[in-house]
């Protein structure tokens, strides 16, 4: 019986993924014949409109599923999540191939082990394998910023010494610099050119940008715009001092080292284990988890090794 559900279940995932892909097919088609043709009919004229940024705010293709996520709080999370990994897929989207994979991976699990137990356990890895590739990305990304911006920064400064102002300045840096630092700046570049303020600009890019460095940027212009002074010279300083938070960071993970090693070791160990038995003798494992004296084991040092995860990790995590 469960095993038909989770099948229903599947297909159901499946069909939706299907639908919104041919949903967001459809949409592209029609937004490209409207770029071609023109948006008004012939003869008409356009009526002018109050100057604004309109940006697609639907979190999915499908109406019923973009008003739902709409009404939940962790979907604008999970959608400045995709921003940041560089993924141009809607939530909906998204959630629907984690359901799609997770239940592909419980029928596999279920076919080839026989047993609930692991079906489930290898349901939730596959449900685990999109959320862990979009937060790599994410993280390489936003290390690829932290990387570039002292750079851009120097390239700003230089402009600025040249005397250009400082919006031709942020040009320069949306043009020459690389990815991640040149999309984000244009972001701002062009904002300016719709008229929305510097300061609000600034405030957009430390909101979708998360990094420490970008916001002793931000808060350094929005003084130096309230109180006066050299620009230039804020801007060097700034840049000074994320290149030496830099160079502690890279001090401070060669002494962790062994400590961080030593955790991904523990931590990883008993699972592997775990699998290991599940996988070559579940008749062994499974009499543990058909008694309750083993479950109640079982829960206690999955909580214990929880617990000494999230000690190394408090440990060896120092911020700068």
């Amino acid at each position: 019986m469960i095993f038909f559900l989770v099948s229903v279940l599947v297909f159901g995932a499946v069909a939706a993924a299907v639908v919104a892909i041919t949903v967001r097919k459809q949409e592209q088609a029609a937004d490209s014949l409207r770029s071609r043709v023109g948006a008004e009919k012939a003869g008409q004229r356009s009526r002018p409109e109050a100057p604004g940024i309109e940006r697609d705010t639907r979190m999915s293709s499908v109406p019923f599923l973009d008003r739902l996520l709409q009404s939940m709080s962790f979907a604008r999370k999970l959608e400045m999540l995709l921003y940041q990994a560089g993924a141009t897929m809607r939530v909906g989207m998204f959630l629907l191939l984690v359901a799609a994979i997770a239940m592909v991976t419980y029928l596999v699990g279920y076919i080839v082990l026989g047993h609930l137990l692991p079906a489930f356990l290898c349901m939730g890895l596959g449900a685990l394998v999109l959320p862990l590739i979009i937060w790599h990305k994410r993280n390489v990304r936003m290390a690829a910023f932290a990387e570039e911006f002292p750079d851009a920064l120097d390239l700003l400064v230089s402009a600025l010494r040249a005397g250009i102002s400082f919006s031709s300045a942020l040009q320069i840096v949306a043009e020459e610099s690389p990815e991640p630092i040149r999309s984000e700046f244009a972001i701002v570049v062009e904002e300016q050119s719709l008229g929305v303020e510097m300061r609000e600009a600034l405030g957009n890019l430390a909101s979708r940008v998360d990094s420490v460095d970008i916001k002793f940027f931000v808060t350094a212009i929005v003084l130096q715009r309230d109180t006066g002074g050299n620009l230039t010279e804020v801007l060097d300083n700034t840049s000074r001092l994320i290149r030496d938070r830099f160079r502690i960071l890279g001090d401070i993970k060669t002494f962790t080292a062994q400590g961080r090693l030593t955790g991904a070791i523990l931590t990883c160990l008993p699972m592997a284990m775990a699998i290991f038995m599940i996988a070559s003798a579940p008749e062994y494992f499974f009499k543990m988890w058909e008694k309750p004296e083993g479950r109640t084991i079982l829960g206690v040092a999955a909580f214990m090794q929880l617990l000494g995860a999230l000690a190394i990790r408090k440990i060896v995590d120092i911020k700068v």
